[in-house]
């Protein structure tokens, strides 16, 4: 049976008197809340399954802002297991209703607490999570970077918020009749990160669709839940312009669309100065790329692990004559194997035992350009794949894509997959004819910067990498940008 602490009085600083009202109404709705909640369960599930996916060390100390009836709480118990839990809500009863749940495993403490305002907290958290909850921060960045200084060094800010775009339909029945919606404001995509310099990560995006049978449950859904508090400054509608808003509601169809943010940032440690190459698929170029940016950035390379040297040599030779550099400034793959498959193929046909957990990076003096074998799905042993090695690095990414036909699906793919577990982009490298449009739509809905392309080259040769070197952006440069560039587009 865990350890439970009694719930605490308030921890709040400056609270404003809006956010109690928020969980006042909250409060009143929590014995019924799960009954009109399903977006809220559906997000909280995705949000646990996106968390269980990081690095997180055994027994992770986790602290939760606006718990709610604890349908992330429980959703991260069953696949976390033991861990030192902090619950919180703004809300008494919220907080007792989660608190009545099943226990949860290791210790846990349940604490009244405004989450937009946790100085009054000790100690510092390996995760820091919320589903559903921040949107109703008085301001979102600013509470979010007031939770991330809670991180301990290489913790993770994880957390699900409404985006733009939310309740549009109910909006734009609003504004047929001749009114003002009085449903809160959120931000684009693009603008939601924490007020924090040090954090690594970024924002994915999902839509969901709520039909409903009229405008009327729409509305009762919504007491249901407690989420009625309006915006600022926005007096409630009389009963007339009521019935007209519904009207025109149902006359749409009575359906409501959630844009839903997912924010994944971890708290930056002394990472290798460096990134790690992968790419969207086998034979997508990585090596190419990999010798253009250690010639940029005058680094050192790294592969890994080197699978296919039977049937040609390996890509450190390679990139040593494309880029130019002298041996010292080459280090051996931890593994190499002679079959043209994944790690994990490869090394079962040779009766060999890789094993991801031992591969650890040279020490270096200049910047290091890490190769990786495949895409980020491409199995090394029979637990981990390249994805999981890239977060053990903690390095950020290039991406090699190619620039044709069906890159944006492959790229945007691959960029949610990263952003799902914090791993920070550094940007895209495309190789291939030149094509403006999917260039610009990688940027636009992956929130990725093209660091160069590509274009078909007549000679691959250490002449033609020295050329296309000079576009690339100086790595410090790349680097600043990380920190400051938006996470993603809506």
């Amino acid at each position: 049976m865990p350890a439970v602490t009694p719930a605490l009085p308030p921890a709040v600083t400056q609270a404003p008197p809006r956010n109690a009202r928020v969980g006042a109404r909250f409060g009143a709705a929590a014995h019924r809340y799960d009954g009109h909640a399903p977006i809220q369960r559906i997000t909280a599930e995705r949000l646990a399954s996106d968390i269980a996916r990081l690095n997180l060390p055994a027994r992770p100390r986790i602290l939760e802002i606006g718990c709610g009836t604890g349908l992330l709480t429980q959703a991260l118990a069953r696949r976390l297991g033991a861990a030192d839990w902090t619950i919180t809500d703004i809300s008494p009863a919220m907080l007792a209703t989660a608190q009545r749940g099943p226990a949860l495993p290791g210790s846990a403490r349940y604490l009244v607490l405004d989450g937009e305002y946790p100085q009054a907290l000790d100690g510092e958290y390996d995760l820091i999570c919320s589903s559903l909850a921040v949107q109703w921060f008085t301001d979102l960045n600013a509470g979010l970077g007031r939770l991330a200084a809670r991180l301990a060094p290489g913790g993770y800010l994880a957390v699900a918020t409404l985006a733009a775009g939310t309740f549009a339909e109910w909006q734009d029945a609003h504004r047929a009749a001749g009114f003002v919606a009085a449903t809160p404001p959120y931000p684009p995509c693009p603008l939601i990160r924490p007020a924090m310099s040090n954090l690594a990560g970024g924002v994915r995006s999902e839509r969901l669709i709520q039909n409903h049978p009229d405008g009327l449950a729409f509305l009762k859904g919504l007491k249901g839940m407690g989420a009625t508090t309006p915006a600022p400054g926005r007096p409630p509608l009389s009963a007339a312009a009521l019935r007209r808003v519904l009207a025109a509601f149902d006359e749409q169809g009575a359906t409501v669309t959630y844009h839903l943010a997912y924010g994944m940032w971890k708290q930056s440690t002394q990472r290798p100065a460096g990134v790690f190459v992968t790419g969207t698929d086998t034979g997508i170029g990585k090596t190419l790329v990999s010798a253009i940016l250690a010639r940029a950035w005058n680094a050192d390379y790294w592969k890994p692990v080197q699978t296919g040297v039977s049937e040609e040599p390996g890509d450190t030779g390679t990139v040593a004559q494309l880029a130019q550099l002298p041996p010292e400034r080459l280090h051996l793959p931890a593994y190499v194997l002679q079959a043209p498959l994944s790690p994990w193929a490869a090394a079962t046909l040779e009766d060999t035992v890789v094993d991801a957990t031992t591969i650890v990076p040279p020490a270096t003096t200049a910047p290091l350009i890490v190769e990786g074998a495949g895409g980020l799905y491409v199995p090394i042993d029979d637990t981990h794949m390249m994805i999981d090695l890239i977060a053990r690095l903690d390095m950020p990414v290039v991406l090699a894509a190619r620039s044709g036909l069906g890159t944006i699906n492959h790229t945007l793919l691959s960029v949610e997959a990263l952003k799902r577990r914090g791993i920070p982009i550094l940007g895209v490298v495309m190789s291939g004819p030149l094509s403006a449009g999917n260039k610009e739509a990688i940027e636009r809905f992956g929130g990725v910067r093209v660091l160069a392309e590509i274009p078909p080259l007549a000679h691959v040769d250490a002449a033609a990498v020295a050329k296309l070197a000079q576009s690339i952006p100086p790595l410090e440069e790349c680097l600043a940008a990380l920190g400051a560039a938006p996470a993603v587009a809506d």
